[in-house]
């Protein structure tokens, strides 16, 4: 019996949704009114698990904690949809932690130049590793600075911990007033994925794991806790929770595929759901009289748009153009990459007056710069096995796209056959090549139009297939 009047109080409650329907509980940090792409995800699934009677109760960060929420994306959830806050502390940690990174700092400065003392990096900026490659790692320190990366990667999963030890507590709470259906976790972070597990092993219901990112899986880490310390730790938490979920749900075929062979046991209960496109209206996309490259997202790990700005400096000098006919934007956490202001970057590569920057912006903001665009760029990253949300989001604009990858990789699978124009990574050539194809088409008349994938890469497809697999685990 559900008895509604012992259940926490939401935050928000979704208008609407009256009557008997089943009810899930998910577990996600990232949820609005938070502006991150992680957030999307569910807020756009709500509608579709409305559709066949199933409500979310969702437990997430706390708004009050929030840097910039988007507000009117809780008005974007499906009627009946509550969501409740956990706050997110790390007040108990920050202070230990500063004072030991403090100190380990000290002994890596004193021993700094030590012969074979790091890695063999991954991407770097002016000769500073932004990520370190998995197989680079080893377990015998070899300096002081591995110490650090040891002593940061146990942080990193104790400061995960804090909320999802938290929305573990307010879930057993909701859970004791509340029938719930399943438990579904979302991450990254990955830490609630445990808190979900807990809660449906003691209540005795269904767990649902669903990976926007792969977890144990990543090919390299954040310099700052690049440790394999870092790797035990998510192994260990991902083989319990792949273990006793009954479905686990990642984000692309070629992550579902590896994380089969990483779980062959379970590997029955692990499907590929791709975060697709939204059908609905977007602004038009407005083609002026000057050609613009666009982004909007984060720049970090190996998202460095340096040889972006390399090919673009080669087409401004071989065509004679101005920043009045060809201009690069960017938006949301892009200011800065590896510390350095891109802006000085695109001064380093001598086109700083055709690059502009700015803040994150509501999403109906986002879309309506991403309208502007002549191209929609997405920039290099090191993760083969995911496809940027940005790229589905791409799909609805009638614009020309641009992606850095290797072929091979998820994003490069899912554009291939589409009039997406993939490049590899560190071609410059071939990054030049395409720009200068693309300016001299726009110049003669020609405009971009929508990639047409026939409906496959839609939100409602995957989430179609996304509910028919969960139909069978739910309770009766």
């Amino acid at each position: 019996m559900t008895t509604t009047d012992a259940l926490p109080r939401p935050f928000y409650e979704a208008p609407g949704g009256g009557g008997a329907v089943r009810r899930l509980l998910l577990l996600a940090y990232h949820f609005p009114p938070s502006q991150t792409a992680g957030a999307l995800r569910w807020q756009k699934l709500s509608h579709f698990a409305a559709e066949r009677g199933l409500a979310l109760d969702v437990i997430t960060r706390d708004p009050e904690q929030l840097t910039a929420p988007d507000t009117s994306r809780l008005a974007d959830l499906a009627p009946g949809t509550r969501v409740f806050a956990m706050a997110d502390d790390e007040h108990w940690i920050l202070g230990p932690e500063r004072v030991v990174r403090g100190w380990l700092r000290r002994i890596a400065g004193r021993k700094r130049g030590t012969p074979g003392a790091a890695p063999a990096p991954g991407p770097t900026n002016g000769g500073v590793p932004v990520a370190i490659r998995r197989e680079a790692l080893r377990w015998i320190p070899r300096s002081p600075r591995d110490v650090i990366r040891a002593y940061g990667s146990w942080l990193y999963h104790a400061a995960e911990s804090v909320w999802a030890r938290r929305a573990f507590t307010l879930g057993l709470q909701l859970s004791a007033a509340q029938r719930y259906d399943a438990v579904i976790s979302c991450g990254p972070p990955h830490m609630p994925h445990e808190a979900a597990r807990r809660i449906a092993h003691a209540r005795g219901i269904p767990f649902v794991m669903d990976l926007r990112d792969p977890w144990s899986l990543l090919p390299d880490l954040n310099r700052h806790y690049a440790s394999p310390l870092w790797f035990a730790i998510a192994e260990r938490h991902e083989r319990r929770a792949v273990r006793e979920a009954a479905l686990v749900v990642m984000n692309t075929e070629p992550a579902r595929d590896a994380m089969r062979a990483a779980h062959p046991a379970s590997g029955d209960r692990i499907i590929a759901i791709l975060n697709g496109y939204d059908e609905e209206p977007v602004p038009p996309s407005r083609h002026g009289e000057r050609f613009t490259i666009a982004y909007a997202g984060s720049l970090y790990m190996n998202r460095d748009p340096r040889l972006l700005f390399r090919a673009a400096r080669r087409v401004i000098d071989e065509l004679g153009l101005t920043p009045e006919r060809f201009a690069l934007g960017f938006i949301g956490n892009t200011e800065t990459y590896g510390g350095t202001p891109i802006t000085r970057l695109a001064e380093e590569e001598g086109i700083a007056a055709f690059v502009s920057t700015g803040p994150s912006r509501p999403r109906g903001a986002a879309l309506e710069f991403l309208a502007d665009a002549t191209m929609l760029v997405n920039l290099p990253q090191d993760a083969v096995l995911c496809v940027p949300s940005k790229v589905f989001e791409y799909m609805q604009f009638s614009a020309w796209v641009l992606a850095l990858e290797p072929r091979g990789s998820a994003t490069e699978l899912v554009l291939r056959d589409t009039r997406a124009d993939v490049v590899a990574p560190d071609d410059v050539d071939g990054i030049a090549g395409v720009l200068r194809r693309r300016y001299l088409e726009y110049a003669a008349g020609v405009r971009p139009t929508r990639i047409v994938t026939n409906g496959r890469f839609s939100r409602r497809h995957q989430a179609e297939m996304l509910l028919d697999a969960l139909e069978p685990c739910l309770l009766d």
